[in-house]
């Protein structure tokens, strides 16, 4: 892992992201990329004058934000840490800030994106979602969601939760046995399912055979619910982060319905991977 991008809004919220994303390249020595996506102006300014300069204003005011946290990090790093800032508008023809924070992420060829679980709205983000678990859907590049309280400690214990109904996307499960190498974690792998069938249990084999090398144990929880079965696994096993594997849906499911993967990440209370 080389580059860590860490997309930032600047709330309240957002410095434990901050704070967890700096530390993280810390520990693999990988370049941190701070963005920073502005709200657009809006298209009916009265004159093409005092849009020019305000667009001017609000590029300044992002660089300097970005200049301010830089000088914060590289103060608080423990040894020499190579941090680069970008600033962008978020729409106004460039895209949304979700397609903007994706773009930027492909451009600077991130292996990993950062991100706070809550932004600006704490109580509405965790009742309905947040731009964060947006993008999970449609992120190419691996998205880590850090909730507010979550501070960075050395990672030992990772929980991947996996759904054997349908085929695993063996990309995806690379990309969660790497990270998990990074730091000589160990994987509890968990199925929330009542009754395995004879076609999960086979999965379950194959699954436990690509990790054969890597240390790991896997269970069966009872139950249909996965947010609710995770948060009874962790009333009695503690762990340090949470990989999922999200799926493919089309864009009427993706736009009409939460996925699992997204409804897990907005309730929990310790950092999130969605391995792409």
């Amino acid at each position: 892992m080389t580059t860590i991008l860490l997309a930032t809004d600047f709330s309240l919220s957002a410095h434990w992201a901050t704070d967890y994303a700096r530390q993280l390249a810390e520990r693999l020595h990988a370049r941190l990329v701070l963005l920073h996506v502005y709200d657009p102006l809006p298209t009916n300014a009265p004159a093409h004058e005092w849009l020019t300069s305000t667009a001017e204003a609000q590029y300044v005011q992002a660089i300097h934000q970005l200049t301010s946290l830089r000088h914060e990090l590289m103060g608080a790093a423990e040894e020499r840490l190579a941090i680069s800032i970008i600033a962008r508008p978020g729409s106004a023809g460039v895209g949304s800030p979700a397609d903007t924070i994706l773009e930027v992420a492909l451009r600077e060829k991130a292996d990993l994106l950062v991100m706070g679980l809550v932004g600006d709205h704490p109580h509405e983000a965790r009742l309905q979602g947040s731009l964060a678990t947006g993008l999970i859907p449609h992120t190419p590049v691996p998205l880590l969601l850090v909730p507010p309280g979550a501070t960075y400690h050395a990672i030992q214990n990772m929980v991947l939760a996996l759904d054997l109904s349908a085929p695993i996307n063996s990309l995806a499960l690379d990309t969660a046995r790497q990270f998990a190498r990074l730091f000589q974690a160990t994987i509890d792998i968990i199925c929330v399912e009542d009754e395995p069938t004879d076609t999960q249990r086979v999965a379950a084999r194959h699954v436990r055979k690509l990790l054969q090398h890597d240390p790991h144990t896997f269970c069966f929880l009872p139950g249909y619910d996965l947010p609710a079965a995770l948060d009874a696994y962790f009333a009695e096993a503690k762990a340090d982060l949470i990989m999922l594997l999200p799926k493919g849906h089309t864009w009427l499911h993706t736009f009409l319905l939460e996925s699992v993967t997204q409804q897990v990440a907005r309730l929990a209370t310790v950092p999130v991977l969605a391995a792409a």
